[in-house]
């Protein structure tokens, strides 16, 4: 049952975690830029000659594939942390709508 005392946690939840998922939104944009630029800096470095052949170079070399990891993660972090604000939004609703068919005298 939502209750009184579960929508106030939710809430309490969501002031406490915004800067958290402010932040790993910020990680998600900031590396799929930094995508761009390692692949940038590896396609310079690339000892190969034909275009195609320093493409491949760059996307199997290691450090593009640990900015590939670490976007990985981020996202994994934003999509967690966004379906679990969505929760106690749902949550909050949930009362709400039970807060007003109360008031309503349908329940």
């Amino acid at each position: 049952m939502t209750d009184e005392q579960s929508v106030e946690r939710a809430l309490e939840w969501m002031m406490e975690n915004t800067s958290k998922l402010a932040q790993s939104i910020a990680d998600r944009k900031y590396l799929e830029d930094f995508k761009k630029v390692q692949y940038s800096i590896l396609f310079s470095k690339s000892p190969e000659k034909t275009m195609a052949s320093k493409e491949a170079w760059s996307y199997a070399h290691p450090d593009y594939k640990k900015v590939l990891e670490g976007l990985r993660v981020a996202v994994q972090q934003e999509s967690e942390l966004r379906h679990l604000f969505t929760t106690a939004e749902a949550k909050i609703e949930v009362w709400r709508t039970l807060q007003a068919n109360h008031r309503a005298g349908v329940v």
